[in-house]
């Protein structure tokens, strides 16, 4: 698609053009404190980061140098990690020993994101359908010192244990608009379409993994309807036991609702785009099995 066919695409979300989404996404790193606290980090670390956002363990960062190359990043001691791809963890918020799916998990940002909440404890399963995907998945499992994920290969579009699983991460592949000001040069709504019927069926069967009381969240880092609220709303017409729930976390963070011609029950979702935090934009939906 051309710029002039994408921002023409954008004004159905009421924003008039693309220039504001293509903005510079500041770079960003997770403290793993797995390995070493925040204070005895910054008492470690030469690194020049800018201020702690949201948590004091998440810091923007805007150093001319490649962090993996760093011996923080050697040691495991840190994650580069976009701010909104750090909320997914956090709406779903996990606790100590419970049992937790990441249903596409490859790399392992969140995987180890929610390791790291956990502290070790409980189990979480880290699954990607793609062998290739794995390989980077293990590699920072075992670099961030992570003890509790037990990684699989399997089609996340299938079901795996039924009425399982404490909570459910569900950040499907996507069309990433979100992830790059250009990658709509790539991009056309079939693309997205097909990518819907996909996420609705990894949708659904993560619902299902799911025990009755649990919670489930799911995101995207794009912003077609067709991904986000129609692939939810699916989920909610297909089980009527699914609830949608407000997202609440104690940190303020930007965001726009979601959009309204689903229904005022879709303003419990966020939208963020990339001006809210500087960072990617993203899609997040919580959703609790009754």
């Amino acid at each position: 698609m051309d710029y002039k066919g994408y921002t023409e695409w954008l004004k159905c979300f009421g924003l008039e053009g693309a220039n504001e989404l293509l903005e510079k996404i500041t770079p960003s790193i997770r403290v793993n404190e797995i390995k070493i606290t925040v204070q005895e980090f910054l008492n470690f670390s030469g690194l020049r980061l800018g201020r702690a956002f949201f948590d004091n363990a998440f810091f923007v960062f805007d150093e001319g140098i490649k962090l993996g190359n760093t011996i923080e990043y050697f040691l495991g001691y840190i994650h580069t990690q976009s701010l909104s791809s750090m909320l997914p963890p956090i709406v779903l918020w996990p606790k100590q020993h419970e049992r937790i799916y990441d249903v596409c998990a490859a790399p392992g940002s969140k995987t180890t994101q929610i390791a790291a909440m956990m502290k070790n404890t409980g189990v979480v399963y880290s699954n990607d359908v793609k062998i290739e995907r794995i390989s980077a998945l293990v590699s920072n499992i075992n670099r961030l010192g992570v003890l509790n994920a037990v990684v699989i290969q399997r089609n996340g579009a299938k079901l795996f244990r039924p009425d399982y699983f404490d909570k459910v991460l569900v950040d499907v592949p996507c069309s990433n608009l979100g992830s790059s000001p250009y990658a709509y040069i790539k991009w056309h709504p079939r693309i997205s379409l097909k990518l819907a019927a996909l996420q609705k069926q990894i949708l659904l069967s993560s619902f299902d993994s799911l025990k009755p009381g649990g919670v489930l969240v799911y995101s995207t880092c794009t912003y077609t309807k067709e991904e986000n609220e129609e692939v939810v709303a699916y989920l909610l017409e297909k089980r009527e036991n699914a609830k949608l729930v407000s997202i609440d976390i104690p940190y303020d963070i930007p965001h726009e609702s979601g959009l309204s011609e689903y229904g005022n029950e879709f303003r419990k979702v966020w939208r963020i785009y990339p001006w809210h935090l500087q960072s990617e934009g993203f899609f997040i939906a919580k959703v609790v099995k009754q």
